[in-house]
């Protein structure tokens, strides 16, 4: 019982340490890519103002 107990014990915890790295990664994907298109949007909303301003 107590082999088996202990084996669960920890597959269950290199499992929720796998998920913990899988989800830092998908965040670190997300954040990385919200990131790069909020300034992407920026600047080209920078580019269209200053087009703008330029035209008037």
């Amino acid at each position: 019982y107590s082999c088996t107990h202990s084996l669960t014990h920890s597959l269950a915890r290199s499992l929720a340490r796998s998920l913990t790295h899988a989800s830092a990664l998908v965040h670190a994907r997300v954040l990385t890519h919200s990131l790069t298109h909020s300034l992407t949007h920026s600047l080209t909303h920078a580019r269209t103002h200053a087009c703008m301003h330029a035209a008037v």
